[in-house]
């Protein structure tokens, strides 16, 4: 093997001896490896359980930003070691690291082993970290798929959904993103009331489940604005079987889909106690008498 005009005497034969004569240098190298990786997840736990103790969840876009930290640099923390590593143990069984690492020939490996995609999917990562598009905990949705951020380093996001299913995605391959929770959040409701119905009546209504909901000392602490209806309690729809009303409420990150849905429940409450209908679709059969 030649490398920059000098011949580099590595062979099958050589490496093996060398490993029996540095043998215990490499052991102790994979050990210390292996303590490094062990004290940085037990840190990173650690780490996430103080800070879930510590801020509280008014802070929680700190918190977020505290847990993405944390997930990067132990990953490259580990990445790191696992590096120097397996440079070590290159050099302890004969493999001349720095000829191959000062020469242009790396380049040329790097690029022959398929890293453009990895490189890509740093550089990708990075930027992600800096211009803060997610921490993790963050309801993202990246293409298709839609789920809270797991786990995050410089080349991959992790992503689990409703299902439960966890999604691997590379940092390179992100074009377009939509973050659902970042620093505030609004809940959507969509309400249709029978024509027959007296609108400024409906409207009352709705505003008493708005208190309610506001007043519940389960709920208030999530919601930043008072629900509304859209468009200064107008009627956003003249639907087919229904008048319809939008209704949207600011919330803190996360919550939009259960102040949506205690929403839903005491609307549907109220609108039963005051007997006012929520048309549902009918169909009706008529039969033809031959005779």
């Amino acid at each position: 093997m030649e490398e920059n005009g000098e011949v580099l005497d590595v062979t099958t034969d050589s490496i093996f001896k060398n490993f029996l004569d540095n043998w215990l240098n490499i052991v102790i190298v994979i050990a210390i490896l292996l303590v490094v990786v062990i004290i940085v997840k037990i840190i990173s736990v650690r780490m996430r359980r103080l800070v879930e103790k510590k801020i509280s969840d008014e802070k929680i876009l700190i918190k977020k930003r505290t847990f993405t930290l944390t997930n990067v640099i132990s990953n490259l923390i580990i990445v790191g070691s696992a590096v120097a590593a397996v440079l070590i143990i290159a050099d302890q069984i004969g493999i001349p690291v720095t000829p191959l690492l000062a020469g242009a020939g790396v380049a040329g490996i790097v690029v022959g082993l398929g890293a453009q995609s990895l490189i890509k999917d740093l550089i990708n990562g990075t930027f992600i970290l800096l211009e803060q598009w997610y921490q993790i905990d963050d309801t993202v949705s990246i293409g298709d798929t839609t789920g809270a951020v797991e786990k995050f380093n410089l080349r991959t996001t992790v992503l689990r959904d409703i299902e439960g299913i966890l999604h691997f995605i590379p940092n390179g391959e992100i074009k377009q993103l939509s973050n659902h929770t970042h620093a505030w959040s609004r809940a959507l409701v969509e309400v249709g009331v029978h024509y027959e119905e007296n609108i400024d009546k409906v409207v009352e209504v709705l505003e008493e489940a708005f208190e309610e909901l506001v007043n519940d000392k389960e709920y208030k602490g999530s919601i930043l604005q008072r629900p509304e209806i859209l468009g200064d309690g107008g009627v956003s729809e003249l639907g087919d079987s229904a008048v319809k009303f939008t209704i949207i409420c600011k919330v803190m990150p996360g919550q939009q889909w259960t102040i949506g849905r205690q929403l839903r429940k005491r609307i549907k409450n109220k609108f039963d106690e005051m007997g006012i209908e929520i048309p549902y679709p009918c169909t009706n059969v008529y039969m033809r008498d031959n005779k």
